[in-house]
């Protein structure tokens, strides 16, 4: 049987009300790795134990980025030679049924490097927000993302399935915090012509309300800002178009606060 292991990060949620944990527990062949980033006690270890899993804490949140190399360093000690998947979940994703049946079939057919489920918001109109389109600097959701090359292709962590040969010699950016570390990962296995195959199952991403707390809208806005600056930090083109991601942003977040401060970051 080829190993299947998943890594899912917590944030301050309960994994009683975590969809994506329920799910997971539930599927007996699939080793999952609760890596608790949370700031507060929220996460019962010995219930996670139990349950069959394992628990790493993060001893506060230490950023996706780590959380994830922590979980790939246990799976490595593991497992050495790094044989199977290993598939990411975030703590709000609602995860169907057939996702895992689905994930099963593609493993035994082994014709791609990385999954990726279709994911939804709650917003068809504006497209799928994974698969999505990273063309050069632009990233921009998919409205028929089945179309996209595999040198267009990104998508976002949850649910995302990646062959763990992949992280014999790599590991996730930590000098990101949150923001892109999914793109950068892609971006990076893409140079290395990484096999990228579409899923067909679909995943309900759930994401909060706009934030209208200026001063909790700043905070996040500040490691937006430094994960934007080091996702683009390449060429000059790069830089350039950061700025207008960061004023873009900048916009929106005013909009939802009307908080002035933020032109003054």
């Amino acid at each position: 049987m080829i190993p299947i292991y998943a890594i899912l990060v917590d944030y301050n949620k309960p994994l009683e009300t975590s969809p994506s944990y329920q799910a997971l527990t539930r599927q007996k062949d699939i080793v999952t790795i609760v890596c608790d980033n949370s700031t507060k006690p929220t996460i019962d270890q010995k219930k996670v134990q139990s349950d069959g899993n394992v628990y790493l804490s993060m001893h506060g949140n230490r950023g996706l980025s780590k959380a994830y190399n922590r979980a790939l360093d246990f799976i490595q000690e593991e497992n050495p030679v790094m044989e199977g998947f290993v598939m990411l979940f975030d703590d709000d994703t609602t995860i169907p049924d057939d996702y895992f049946s689905c994930v099963r079939k593609a493993i035994r057919e082994n014709n791609a490097d990385i999954y990726l489920p279709l994911i939804t918001d709650g917003h068809p109109e504006q497209g799928y927000l994974s698969p999505s389109l990273m063309q050069d600097v632009y990233l921009h959701r998919a409205k028929e993302p089945w179309k996209l090359s595999n040198e267009e292709i990104c998508g976002i962590n949850s649910g995302m399935v990646i062959r763990l040969s992949l992280f014999s010699d790599y590991r996730y950016n930590e000098d990101l915090f949150l923001d892109h570390v999914d793109h950068d990962f892609i971006r990076s296995m893409r140079k290395r012509n990484a096999r990228i195959q579409i899923l067909d199952t679909l995943l309900q991403q759930t994401f909060s309300a706009y934030e209208t707390d200026g001063k909790k809208a700043l905070k996040r806005f500040h490691v937006f800002k430094k994960d934007i600056h080091e996702f683009y930090k390449g060429s000059f083109k790069e830089r350039l178009y950061c700025e207008y991601v960061i004023l873009r942003h900048k916009a929106s977040i005013f909009r939802h606060t009307k908080d002035w401060n933020i032109w003054l970051q």
